[in-house]
C-alpha cells in the first residue's frame, strides 16, 4: 500500500484473519481499506491521550471486522490535516473510505478536497454544525461521497457528568465553575450546553462562570487558579476533557478548597484518580466513536446501509458515567487486564442484530473486579 508521505503518520493493518470469517485467502486480500485523518499527536504533548486511545479501539474494530487502517497524525495542527486531506483527495490509489473530525471547523474544506477521491467520506466526533451545512449540505447532497457522520451525543455527556456530580452535592446548592474546550471545536459548546441544560432542569444551584481552554493539563491548571480565586465559593468544578479536569484538580489541592472536579473522557489516568478519590466522576468512552464508525462502514460495505436506522448522521448514545463505586469495573472492562472488544457483536451483519446498541453498560456490567 502506497503511504501518505507525511510527518508522522502511523499506517496499521489491520486484518482480520481468513478463517475467522470463513473466508478464502482471495477474499481476505480484498479487505476494504480505511484512512483516518486524526487530528491528535501520535505521542503524549500536554494534551492527553484521547486520540491515541481513539486509534487504539479503531485498530481494535478493524482487526475485528476486516478492514486495512491507515492512521495518518495531524498533530494538532489543523493546516496540515488540510494538507493531509488536499494529498488524499490526489492519491492515485484511493482508499475505499476516508475517516475525518470536525477539527477547528475544517470538515467543509476537508469535504471539498476529498470530493477529487473515490473513497467514501465519514466524518466522526465533531459533528457538522447547523451552519456549516448551510454550505455543505447534508450527507449525500453536494458531496455524495460523504455518506455519514457519527457523533457522541455531546450535550448527553454534559448532561450526565453534571448529573453525577449534584449527586455527589446533595447538601447544598452547587456553585458551578467551569472550563470547556476551544470556541471553535463544536464538542466544547455541546459538551457546554449539556451542563448548562442540566442545571436548569435540576432548578437548584446555579453556573458562575464558564472559561475556554485548550485542552490541556497545564491550561486546566491555570484555568482552575483563577476561577478558584474569582470564587472561592465554588463546590463543583467541571472540565469538557480529563486533561484539564486532571490539571484543575491540581489548582482545588494547591488552594485546599472542598471542590468535587469532574471531567470527560475515561482516560486511564482519570480512572487512577478517581479510584485514589482525586477526580470526582468523568463522563467516559467518547474515544470508542472511530471503533463505532467502522462498525457502520462494515455494514455498509457488506450491503447494509446504516442510514436506514437513525439516516446518515448518527448520533449515538454509549457514554457512560465512572465515579468511584464503579471505576474499578469499568478500568478492568476497558483496560487493565481487558480482552479485545469483538465488535463484531455490534454489527447488524455479523450479529445479525435487529438494531444498533453502543452501550457498554452491559460489558462493563458483566467484568469480574477481583
Amino acid at each position: 500500500m502506497r503511504h501518505l508521505m507525511l510527518p508522522r503518520r502511523a499506517l496499521l493493518r489491520c486484518g482480520l484473519a481468513a478463517a475467522s470469517l470463513g473466508l478464502g485467502t482471495a477474499a481476505a486480500a480484498r479487505a476494504p481499506r480505511v484512512v483516518f485523518l486524526n487530528p491528535g499527536e501520535p505521542v503524549e504533548r500536554g494534551t492527553g491521550p484521547y486520540w491515541r486511545m481513539v486509534s487504539r479501539f479503531m485498530e481494535m474494530a478493524a482487526a475485528s471486522l476486516g478492514f486495512t487502517l491507515e492512521i495518518v497524525y495531524a498533530e494538532r495542527d489543523h493546516l496540515l490535516m488540510l494538507r493531509q486531506a488536499q494529498q488524499l483527495g490526489e492519491r492515485g490509489d484511493a482508499p475505499d473510505y476516508v475517516v475525518i473530525v470536525n477539527e477547528k471547523s475544517t470538515a467543509p474544506q476537508m469535504l471539498e478536497l476529498l470530493d477529487r477521491s473515490s473513497a467514501k467520506v465519514m466524518v466522526i466526533h465533531n459533528d457538522v454544525t447547523a451552519e456549516q451545512r448551510r454550505e455543505t449540505g447534508d450527507e449525500r447532497q453536494r458531496y455524495p461521497r460523504w455518506i455519514g457522520s457519527a457523533v457522541p451525543d455531546n450535550p448527553l455527556s454534559g448532561w450526565r457528568l453534571m448529573e453525577e456530580l449534584y449527586r455527589q452535592t446533595p447538601e447544598r446548592e452547587p456553585l458551578v465553575i467551569g472550563i470547556t474546550g476551544d470556541p471553535l471545536t463544536p464538542v466544547s459548546q455541546e459538551r457546554a450546553q449539556g451542563v448548562a441544560d442540566y442545571i436548569a432542569h435540576a432548578a437548584r444551584g446555579r453556573a458562575l462562570q464558564l472559561v475556554h481552554g485548550d485542552w490541556s493539563y497545564a491550561d486546566g491548571e491555570r484555568k482552575g487558579e483563577v476561577l478558584l480565586a474569582r470564587y472561592p465559593d465554588a463546590h463543583v468544578l467541571w472540565a469538557a476533557n480529563d486533561s484539564m479536569a486532571l490539571g484543575a484538580l491540581r489548582a482545588v489541592r494547591a488552594r485546599y478548597a472542598r471542590v468535587r472536579v469532574g471531567g470527560m473522557g475515561g482516560w486511564p489516568e482519570a480512572l487512577t484518580s478517581i479510584a485514589e478519590g482525586g477526580l470526582a466522576a468523568t463522563a467516559a468512552g467518547h474515544y470508542l466513536i472511530g471503533a463505532w464508525a467502522l462498525v457502520l462502514l462494515h455494514d455498509y460495505h457488506h450491503g447494509l446501509d446504516f442510514a436506514a436506522a437513525g439516516g446518515p448522521a448518527q448520533k449515538l448514545d454509549f457514554l457512560y458515567v465512572v465515579a468511584r463505586e464503579n471505576v474499578a469495573r469499568y478500568d478492568r472492562a476497558l483496560f487493565r487486564d481487558a480482552a479485545p472488544i469483538d465488535f463484531r457483536t455490534f454489527s447488524k451483519v455479523a450479529s445479525r442484530r435487529g438494531s444498533y446498541d453502543f452501550r457498554i453498560d452491559a460489558l462493563v456490567r458483566n467484568t469480574r473486579t477481583g
